[in-house]
C-alpha cells in the first residue's frame, strides 16, 4: 500500500476564503509499512499562470510554432515536515502523522479563476520527496476571493447607463432608413444572483425586419505574456436571454430580464497577466445576409452587493495596490499544534453591514462547466453548496498531483429569484409603442 494523504480544511466547508483571512488546516499522513524519503514538504501556493501557441506561415508557406507564457505568484510559503539529516534519508515508520498549519493569504490576492489560456489558483501541496523515485505529490485546491465592494470601488456604480447605436442597409441609392437601438440599465454594477433588467428600445425605420433580440452578458478575458507584448483574448458568455422580433416600420420597447450566474469580479490592478471585463451587449438579428447591429454597455461584476445605505456614505478612493512590489512571506506558513482562537482572523462578512442582505451561497463557476473549461477530466463532483447541503469530505477534495483540475467556488447573492441556469434562454416579450 502506498502513502495515502488527508488534507483537511479547518472551519470552512465550502473551501472558500476571502483575500486577507487566515486559512488553517491539517494534513494525516498514513503508511503500512516503512518508506525511505528524503523530505516531506507542506507548501500552501498562489499563483497565476497563461500559456498559448500561435501558429505564423512566412512567404515559404513554412508554419512556425510560437509560445507564449506568463507566471505570477501570490502565495509561497512552505515548511518541512519531516527531512532527512545530510544525505541520510529518513524512515517513515508504519503508522498516522498529523500536522496542523496556519497561513495568512496576503489581502491583495485576486481571485480564483480558470481558463482555457491561465488561471489564477491557490492550493495545499505535500510533496514526498522520495530517494530514486518521483516526488508524490497530494493537493487540495481552495477557492480565494477579492473583495470587491461595489459601493467602495470608486466608479458611480449606482448610476444609470445608456448606450445607443443605429445601422442602415444597402448603398445608395437604395439605403434604408436606420435601425435604431438604444440600450439602458438602471445601474452599471452587480452581483452573481441579481437580475440586470436590460431596458431595449428598439426603433426600426428600415425595411429589413428584425427576427430577433438578444440580451447577453459576456465575461471578458485579456491574457497576457511576461517576456513579449502580446496578448490573446477570450469570450465567455455567461448568461442569456431572447426577445421577440421587430417589423418593419414599427418600435418596440423590451426589458429582459439577464441573470447574473456565478462568475469571478472584474480585476484589472491585482494580475498584470489576466484581466477581467464584463459587458452587456444587444444584438438585433435580421432577416437575410444583412449585417446584425450591435449595441453594449461596460458593466462590473463585485462580490458585495450595492445598498442604500451604504451609497449614502462618502466613498473612498480605491487602493492603490503595486503588485510588482509585492513581497512574498515565505514564512507565512506554520506549524502549530492547534490554531489559537486568538491568532485566528475572525471570518467578517463583508456584506455584514447591512442586515437585508442574507449571507450567499456559493456555486460553481458557470463559464468552466458551459464551455468545457477542465470539466470532462474533472475529478471533483460538488456543483453547489449552501448552508442546508451536504459539504464534500476531505478524501473528495484531496488530489494525487498539483495540476488537478478544479472548479472554483464563487458567492451567488438570492436578492432576487435568479433562474436556475444563467445560460437559459427564455423568450421575454415586448411592448409596441
Amino acid at each position: 500500500m502506498v502513502v495515502t494523504c488527508e488534507i483537511n480544511l479547518k472551519d470552512n466547508p465550502f473551501d472558500v476564503y476571502y483575500a486577507g483571512q487566515l486559512v488553517s488546516g491539517s494534513v494525516v499522513l498514513n503508511t503500512d509499512k516503512q518508506r525511505l524519503v528524503n523530505a516531506i514538504v507542506l507548501e500552501i501556493k498562489g499563483f497565476a499562470w497563461t500559456y498559448w501557441t500561435e501558429n505564423t506561415t512566412d512567404f515559404d508557406n513554412k508554419t512556425t510554432s510560437n509560445s507564449y507564457s506568463g507566471h505570477e505568484d501570490y502565495i509561497k510559503s512552505k515548511v518541512q515536515l519531516l527531512q532527512a539529516d545530510g544525505e541520510i534519508d529518513v524512515a517513515l515508520e508504519p503508522g498516522s502523522y498529523v500536522y496542523n498549519f496556519a497561513c495568512q493569504i496576503p489581502s491583495v490576492c485576486p481571485s480564483s479563476f480558470e481558463g482555457n489560456n491561465g488561471r489564477v489558483r491557490y492550493m495545499v501541496n505535500v510533496k514526498l520527496i522520495r530517494p530514486w523515485k518521483f516526488d508524490q505529490v497530494f493537493s487540495r485546491p481552495f477557492t480565494v476571493l477579492k473583495v470587491m465592494d461595489l459601493n467602495r470601488v470608486g466608479l458611480c456604480l449606482n448610476t444609470p447607463a445608456y448606450s445607443e447605436d443605429q445601422k442602415t442597409y444597402n448603398c445608395w441609392p437604395c439605403r434604408s432608413k436606420p435601425l435604431k437601438l438604444q440600450l439602458s440599465l438602471p445601474q452599471k454594477g452587480f452581483v452573481p444572483g441579481q437580475i440586470i433588467p436590460v431596458g431595449v428600445l428598439a426603433t426600426n425605420d428600415s425595411h429589413i425586419r428584425v427576427e430577433e433580440i438578444e440580451a447577453t452578458l459576456v465575461m471578458m478575458v485579456i491574457y497576457y505574456s511576461q517576456f513579449s507584448v502580446e496578448t490573446i483574448n477570450e469570450r465567455f458568455v455567461v448568461s442569456r436571454k431572447k426577445g421577440e422580433g421587430v417589423t418593419r416600420n414599427c418600435k418596440k420597447q423590451f426589458t429582459l430580464d439577464l441573470p447574473v450566474p456565478a462568475t469571478p469580479p472584474t480585476c484589472f490592478d491585482l494580475c498584470r497577466i489576466i484581466q477581467i471585463a464584463y459587458q452587456i451587449e444587444v444584438v438585433t438579428k435580421v432577416k437575410g445576409w444583412h449585417i446584425n447591429d450591435r449595441v453594449h454597455i461596460p458593466v462590473t461584476i463585485g462580490n458585495v452587493p450595492l445598498t442604500r445605505q451604504l451609497t449614502q456614505q462618502p466613498r473612498q478612493s480605491p487602493i492603490e495596490v503595486e503588485v510588482v512590489a509585492q513581497q512574498l512571506d515565505e514564512k507565512a506558513l506554520v506549524l502549530v499544534d492547534d490554531v489559537p482562537d486568538e491568532a485566528r482572523v475572525p471570518v467578517t462578512n463583508p456584506w455584514a453591514v447591512d442586515s437585508s442582505i442574507m449571507p450567499p451561497s456559493y456555486e460553481e463557476a458557470v463559464h468552466v462547466r458551459a464551455y468545457g473549461i477542465n470539466a470532462s477530466k474533472s475529478t471533483d463532483s460538488q456543483k453547489s453548496y449552501n448552508n442546508d447541503r451536504e459539504t464534500p469530505t476531505s478524501t473528495q477534495k484531496t488530489f494525487d498531483n498539483e495540476n488537478c483540475h478544479f472548479i472554483p467556488l464563487y458567492s451567488v447573492f438570492n436578492m432576487v429569484n435568479p433562474a436556475e441556469n444563467g445560460m437559459k434562454e427564455d423568450i421575454d416579450h415586448s411592448t409596441w409603442i
